[in-house]
This record gives C-alpha cells, sequence and structure tokens, in this order.
C-alpha cells in the first residue's frame, strides 16, 4: 500500500513540474517576444500576423492554457518581420 502511495505522489509531482516547465516557457517566449512587439509598433510597422499570433498566445497564457501560448508565441516569431527580429 505505500508503494502505491508513493507512486501516485511521485506522478503527481511529475505532472506539476510538466505544467509548471510549460508556463516558464511560455513566459519566455512572451519575455522575448514583448520588446521587439513594442518597438516595431513603435517604429510604426505593420506587425500582421505576428502581431495577431503574440495576442493570442498572450490571451491563452492569461486563460491558463500554456501550451496553446507557447504554440502562438512561437508562430509569433517565426512570422515577425525581418527588420524586427
Amino acid at each position: 500500500m505505500r508503494h502505491a502511495s508513493l507512486a501516485a505522489t511521485l506522478a503527481l509531482v511529475i505532472g506539476l513540474a510538466g505544467v509548471a516547465g510549460a508556463q516558464t516557457t511560455a513566459m519566455e517566449y512572451k519575455k522575448e517576444l514583448l520588446p521587439k512587439i513594442k518597438k516595431a509598433q513603435a517604429e510604426g510597422k505593420d506587425l500582421g500576423d505576428a502581431g495577431t499570433e503574440y495576442e493570442a498566445g498572450d490571451k491563452a497564457l492569461k486563460d491558463g492554457m500554456q501550451e496553446e501560448a507557447v504554440e502562438h508565441f512561437k508562430k509569433a516569431k517565426a512570422a515577425m518581420p525581418a527588420d524586427a527580429k
């Protein structure tokens, strides 16, 4: 019985660590992209899909959907205009 309880606790800890890792990654993407987005906006550059994906990622992050946020931030990073990267 003790082994089953220990195994369940270990699985829970590993699962929570995975979620925390995804959130950190989403936040890292956001921290990386935010200055570039702000700079491009200040320079009057059209961000197009990059701006749309960044906003979707930000909303997903606020809604607690870390994996979706990471995907949107990756798309935003890839869609950034060459002169804004």
